[in-house]
């Protein structure tokens, strides 16, 4: 199987003569910047009157066209801090949603000198510029070029890194937009065995190895299908001091399908085939750590299963054995996320982790909280959680922290096994996923659970995106990664 991507995106610090349209965003100073432009480009000055109706108290746009090519003038008003993060993320996004399939070369200049202004600038346009056409008979190759010009060549490899996570962001999204009948776990598996990077150790336990392991929560989610399940496992280590440094654990949510088992779900949910979101993006930031060749011990899970219905398939009231040992009552077939996450951070102990991060468009009771407008972080340390939330202010994505007072984790426990799936009179389903998810983090080990199941897919095309999975949370994770200081190993 091979993915569509489009990576025409390309660093300059010259200015190209055989551009079809310049693209300039300004934010103060705009006579100023104007006249800068002039000589950039080698014009003659443009005449007074041309920007004479511009109101630089609010946002506008400028076209000048010259014989050979067009110059876009974007203006963000002038008010104060106006040219701020958010701002300049949404408009680099517009930017690249319009110019989408324009077959086109387009020099686009950047603003600042700020990392995570410019990283976000390069990135939204490269989101913005996404559409999923995979499976259009009738598609023509966009031969659109974007050159994003920043005259500091000192930045030429940290911009080239910033458009390798926008491409590496929407090859998640094709992937995640594929459809369930084309991307099976195991093409999915094998997808990604070809496409990691050469440095990260790629291993599957098939369903016989995880039989053998005890990992029957995950076995008995993927009982109903004709697809095979399995666990795949990534590995990356990149300047280690110790060999006893201890890994940040990442478990990425891999169901191929859901069709909620025999609670099956009501209405259209043709969109089910996102629900292996979390898997991706665990995949992209194992190929984004050795693009940046992050120093450290990472390890990812990606247990990847199809929740479907036969005779074969899990019934509520069923009592299945994990792989911690404990036991689980299944109240509610539709609450499998779960329980395959619940195998995966069990499984996660053998690799005596620091720090287990979890991924996963869990509960869909998050949209009723916050919309598609921002994730869930969940956890056991509460300086970590801050870190993820101030890590998504920077990349424009936003986190909220749902509380998990024991209440909650009392609540799991059931009357006939040790746990139960789901719990009918909590009402608190998004609280009560990650309250489930508590019982399985392996002893004395830090522990984020990211609920991303608002924020993964848009219904149409709307603001900066288009319709579609978004890859939200992936740049979030990355540099909390990133810039994650560990603290306390064992020695």
């Amino acid at each position: 199987m091979k993915i569509d991507i489009n990576n025409n995106f390309t660093y300059t610090n010259k200015v190209n003569k055989n551009i079809d349209i310049y693209i300039f965003v300004m934010c103060s100073d705009i006579k100023k910047h104007i006249e800068i432009t002039q000589k950039l480009l080698k014009l003659e000055p443009f005449p007074k009157k041309m920007f004479s109706d511009i109101n630089i108290k609010t946002n506008f746009e400028k076209v000048i066209y010259t014989d050979k090519n067009e110059i876009l003038f974007v203006g963000l008003n002038s008010k104060k801090d106006n040219c701020n993060n958010e701002n300049l993320y949404n408009t680099f996004g517009n930017l690249g949603k319009r110019m989408h399939n324009s077959n086109k070369k387009i020099f686009i200049q950047l603003v600042g000198n700020d990392l995570n202004i410019l990283k976000n600038e390069v990135t939204s346009y490269i989101l913005g510029f996404y559409k999923f056409n995979d499976f259009k008979t009738n598609k023509q190759k966009d031969n659109t070029q974007t050159f994003f010009y920043h005259k500091n060549t000192k930045l030429e490899s940290t911009i080239e890194k910033f458009i390798y996570e926008g491409i590496v962001q929407n090859e998640i999204r094709s992937l995640i937009n594929t459809p369930a009948n084309i991307l099976t776990a195991d093409k999915y598996s094998k997808y990604i065995k070809k496409n990691i990077a050469k440095d990260v150790k790629f291993k599957v336990l098939d369903e016989n190895k995880l039989k053998k392991l005890g990992c029957n929560l995950i076995l008995g989610v993927n009982q109903g299908s004709s697809n095979k399940a399995m666990m795949v496992i990534l590995e990356y280590k990149h300047n280690c001091k110790s060999t006893k440094e201890k890994p940040i654990a990442l478990i990425g949510k891999g169901v191929m399908f859901d069709s909620g088992g025999y609670n099956i779900k009501g209405g259209n949910f043709s969109d089910m085939k996102n629900d292996m979101t979390g898997s991706a993006i665990v995949y992209a930031i194992f190929k984004l750590l050795s693009k940046y060749k992050i120093d450290g011990h990472f390890i990812g899970f990606l247990p990847l299963v199809e929740n479907m219905v036969d005779a074969n398939a899990i019934r509520p009231g069923d009592i299945l054995k994990s792989y911690s040992g404990k036991t689980v009552e299944i109240i509610d077939t539709d609450a499998e996320g779960r329980l395959i996450m619940a195998d995966a951070l069990s499984y996660s102990q053998n690799y005596n982790p620091y720090l287990c991060i979890d991924i996963a468009t869990l509960t869909g009771q998050v949209t009723s909280i916050f919309g598609s407008k921002a994730s869930v972080v969940m956890g056991n340390n509460n300086k970590y959680i801050q870190k993820m939330i101030n890590a998504g202010k920077d990349n424009n994505e936003k986190i909220w922290e749902l509380p998990m007072w024991q209440e909650y984790i009392d609540l799991t426990h059931s009357n006939i096994a040790d746990l139960k799936n789901y719990t009918y009179e909590a009402r608190a389903g998004t609280i009560m996923a990650g309250a489930f998810l508590s019982n399985f983090i392996p002893h004395n080990v830090n522990w984020l659970h990211l609920d991303i199941a608002g924020t993964d897919n848009l219904t149409s095309n709307t603001g900066t995106r288009s319709y579609g999975a978004t890859g939200e949370t992936l740049r979030t994770l990355f540099h909390f990664i990133r810039n994650f200081e560990k603290e306390v190993y064992q020695k």
